[in-house]
This record gives structure tokens, C-alpha cells and sequence, in this order.
């Protein structure tokens, strides 16, 4: 019995000395990348899809009204999770060498940053309902900013995973938080609690991230040690979180600018087919983002490897993404209505012209792998600046035009700022706007080719059929222009043999 727990002694040891092994230069380190991105992704859409499955369900018993309410503080409190963190969880994965003792102070502080964020918070409550006018608002805020208090526990732990590129762990953490929240608000809301199982779900999530990432993540803290590289990670920090403020109030001010202008209900059409649109386009990003991150950082003594690699990973992340927003966009009225019922057409339209940004999105969500791995927080967080300037001046002019204006606003914001924001991150480097259109121009042709072609087959052709014939006929046509495009007019086809290269790797391996 004592020798057993020796050896397991020896090995939790080995696993937590791995999160602090420096990084270094792998010769396969692409398909190593390559191939844990893809688990990581198949699992993230897997985690989507439950997390569609709760939205379908949750749209049924619920009604738009309860979904604005909830979505007012979402958006409101969207940059407190970035306080949280303070951007030491992207300091961690992108650090070339670090102690324990340096995580330790980094775990404290964003313990102690979750806590302060959630009373502060809570003592909101009655600002944020008299602001919008509604007094529900306040005991939601005062509820749902215990979820704070949680993230702050678990983002050291998950930060670790994310440094030692365990991203199926991360996945199944992810997943397992996502299954729990469902249950409990579908639970709720089945027993007529009404936006209560919106605010619990949440809640419910955070807790189980917490309770998964220290049960995978051997490592726990200990006495802070509060150096100069302490200090260096949270300056790198400082400027993250700027960045993130910014983009986050960018990217809700659309609903904020909603909320003060027009009903609950009208904000809830529009938060369910954003919701519908992060599922399955910008959860692709965000987690693109976690992979090439640790990725791309073990290069940065290498700029000419580090280019060629970032251009090689956007051109695979663009070849499948952009397809699927243009073809989000073509079927979302259909989509919307099939999942969520009738009641829901408003978000189907709204949602039919959000996803268009996906299209753009793709390149523009890219900047964060290069601003981190070369270690410029600093300029990330200008680049923030700029776009919550752009987006406040698009959503301002589209207010007038209501939903609709606003959300066509936010995709030409998208369209502007694409490629000027890839080419200010990795300018230092070599990355300029050539390079951008070699790596995505044949999947970009593409995208608006069939996003054009499949509007036209749904107008002149299609109008008669039936949502569950229209569908797969649309995905079908789209799919098949694509490829005639990319494939067969630019020959390019190198993506799907590598992702199928990797795919059996990882077949052979299991």
C-alpha cells in the first residue's frame, strides 16, 4: 500500500512539473497543434451543440422578454470576467518559463480580483435597473454576480491545461459545466421560474469549471512569491484585459444600444440569434485562439517559422469557417424557426445577416495569436481601443434603423477592420495584407460566392418548399459551389489532406 502510494506520489509530481517545463521548438510541433486543435474542436462543437440543445428547449418554455432581461445584464457586465482574469491566464500559456510560486501569486490575485468584481457587482443592482428601467434587474445582477466569485477560482487551473496544450481536458470540462447548467435551467423553467433558469444556469456552469479543472489539473497553490517576472506576467496582464474591456464593450454594445432604445423582447430576438451565431462561428475562434496561442509563442525566436505558421493555420481555419457563416446566413431563418419555434422568426432574420460576420471574423479573430505569442499585449490593447471606436460609431448609426440596422452595422465594422488589424499585429514580422489575402483569398471568393448563390437559389427557387427540404437542398448547393470554387478553380485542397492526415494520426493512435 505504501509503495502504490509512492508511485503515485512520483507521478502527480511528474504531472505537475510538466505545467512548468519551459517551452520549446518540437519538430512536429504543426500537427501536434493541428491535431489537438481538432479533438479540441470536434469536443468545443459538441459542447455547442448541447449548449443548442438547452437554447432550443429553453426557447420553448421561456419567452423572448425573459431572454432580453438576462441578456441586459450579460452584456452590461460582459468586460467583468476580463477583471477577473486580468489576463494572467494568457500571461501563464504564453509565459516561456514560470514557477510555482509565480502561478500561486497569479491564482491569489485572481481569486481575490473574482470576489471584489462580484460584490462590486452586486452592489450595481439597483444602478443597472434604474438605467433600463426595469426593477428585475436588480435581483438578477445581485444573483448572477456569484458566477464572478467562481471564475476566479478556476482560471489559473485552466490556464495551466491550456499551457501544457491539454485541450481535451479543457473540452471535457467545458462540456461537463455546459450539461449541468442546461439541466438545472431547463429544470427551472419547467417548473415556471421563468428567467430564474436563465440567471441559475450560469452559476451552475461556473462551479462545475471550478470543481473540473482542479480535479484535472494536478497543481494547487501555495505561498505567493511576488518577483519581477510577477510583475512582468502582470503587466503582460494589464494590457490584455485592456484589449479584452474594449472588444467586449464593443461587441455588446450593439445589445446595450438595444436595451436603451427598444422592449426587452426586441433585445432578447437579438441575443438569441447572436447566441445562435457565437455556437457555431465564434466558438470555433475563441477556441482557434487557445490553440495557437501556446502554439505560436514556442516560435517567437523564430519570426520567419512563426509567420509561415500563422499563415498556414489561418488558411486551414478559413477554408472550413467561412463556408459555414455563408451558409449560416443562407438557411438561418429556417434554422431559427425549426430549433426554437415560430415566436422566434424576428431572430431568424436578425441572425441571417449576423452571421455574414463570421465571413470576416475569421481573419480578424487571428490578431490574438500573433499579439500574444509575440508578446505585445500593449499593442492588442490599442487595437481594442480602435475597434470599440468603430463599433459605438456603426451601432450609433444603426440604431435608427432598429435590429436590423444594427446588425448589418456590426458586419461592415467586421469587413473594415478584418485585415487592417492582422496586418498591425504581425507587422513587425512581415505579416502585411498579401500575405493575408494569399492565405484566405481563394476561401473568401468562396464564401461570398455561395453566400450571393444561395440567396438567389433560396429566392427563385426554393421559396415554396418546405424548411426541412429548403435546408439540406441549400447546404448541398453551398457546399458543392465551394468546393468547384476553392478546389477546383484555385486548386487549392491542401487543408483537407492535412486535416484528413491528422484525422488518421489520431485514429491510428487511439
Amino acid at each position: 500500500m505504501l509503495l502504490m502510494d509512492g508511485v503515485g506520489w512520483s507521478r502527480m509530481v511528474e504531472r505537475t512539473e510538466a505545467y512548468f517545463d519551459d517551452h520549446k521548438v518540437v519538430e512536429d510541433l504543426g500537427r501536434r497543434a493541428l491535431r489537438g486543435g481538432i479533438v479540441s474542436l470536434v469536443m468545443q462543437y459538441g459542447n455547442g451543440a448541447l449548449q443548442l440543445v438547452g437554447a432550443i428547449i429553453l426557447a420553448r418554455l421561456l419567452t423572448p422578454e425573459d431572454f432580453g432581461l438576462v441578456a441586459i445584464f450579460i452584456v452590461v457586465t460582459s468586460f467583468a470576467p476580463m477583471l477577473i482574469d486580468f489576463g494572467l491566464g494568457e500571461a501563464t500559456a504564453q509565459r516561456s518559463r514560470i514557477t510555482p510560486g509565480q502561478i500561486s501569486s497569479l491564482f491569489w490575485f485572481s481569486t481575490a480580483g473574482g470576489v471584489i468584481v462580484a460584490v462590486v457587482s452586486a452592489a450595481f443592482g439597483p444602478l443597472i435597473a434604474s438605467i433600463f428601467h426595469d426593477p428585475r434587474l436588480g435581483p438578477i445582477t445581485l444573483c448572477a454576480s456569484v458566477t464572478f466569485a467562481f471564475l476566479g477560482v478556476s482560471s489559473q487551473h485552466m490556464a495551466l491545461l491550456r499551457r501544457t496544450m491539454q485541450f481535451g481536458a479543457i473540452a471535457r470540462i467545458q462540456v461537463s459545466s455546459t450539461f449541468v447548467g442546461v439541466v438545472v435551467a431547463v429544470a427551472m423553467a419547467s417548473y415556471g421560474y421563468g428567467y430564474w433558469a436563465l440567471v441559475l444556469r450560469p452559476i451552475a456552469s461556473a462551479l462545475c469549471v471550478v470543481i473540473g479543472s482542479w480535479f484535472l489539473c494536478s497543481w494547487k497553490p501555495g505561498l505567493p512569491v511576488f518577483d519581477s517576472e510577477v510583475k512582468s506576467m502582470m503587466r503582460f496582464g494589464l494590457h490584455v484585459v485592456g484589449f479584452s474591456v474594449a472588444y467586449n464593450i464593443a461587441k455588446a454594445v450593439d445589445r446595450i444600444g438595444l436595451g436603451l432604445f427598444y422592449r426587452p423582447d426586441v433585445v432578447g430576438y437579438y441575443q438569441n440569434a447572436t447566441v445562435l451565431y457565437e455556437y457555431s462561428i465564434l466558438l470555433v475562434i475563441g477556441q482557434a485562439q487557445a490553440v495557437g496561442t501556446p502554439s505560436l509563442s514556442k516560435l517567437r525566436s523564430d519570426p520567419v517559422a512563426l509567420r509561415q505558421k500563422y499563415e498556414a493555420a489561418l488558411s486551414v481555419l478559413a477554408f472550413f469557417l467561412m463556408p459555414i457563416a455563408a451558409i449560416l446566413s443562407v438557411t438561418a431563418q429556417d434554422i431559427t424557426v425549426l430549433l426554437l419555434g415560430e415566436k422566434w422568426h424576428v431572430a431568424g432574420s436578425l441572425l441571417s445577416i449576423v452571421a455574414a460576420r463570421g465571413i470576416f471574423q475569421v481573419v480578424e479573430g487571428s490578431q490574438a495569436w500573433l499579439h500574444l505569442s509575440l508578446g505585445r499585449p500593449d499593442r492588442w490593447q490599442n487595437w481594442g481601443v480602435v475597434t470599440l471606436g468603430v463599433q459605438l460609431m456603426a451601432v450609433v448609426a444603426g440604431l435608427s434603423f432598429g435590429p436590423t440596422g444594427v446588425a448589418a452595422a456590426t458586419v461592415l465594422v467586421a469587413l473594415l477592420i478584418a485585415i487592417p488589424s492582422v496586418v498591425y499585429a504581425g507587422g513587425s514580422i512581415g505579416i502585411d495584407a498579401a500575405l493575408v489575402i494569399r492565405a484566405v483569398g481563394p476561401q473568401l471568393v468562396g464564401a461570398i460566392g455561395i453566400l450571393a448563390a444561395g440567396w438567389g437559389l433560396q429566392i427563385a427557387i426554393l421559396s415554396d418548399f418546405q424548411s426541412l427540404i429548403r435546408i439540406p437542398l441549400s447546404v448541398a448547393f453551398c457546399t458543392f459551389l465551394y468546393l468547384l470554387i476553392v478546389a477546383g478553380v484555385f486548386g487549392l485542397t491542401g487543408p483537407i489532406k492535412l486535416v484528413g492526415s491528422v484525422a488518421r494520426d489520431l485514429m491510428r493512435t487511439r
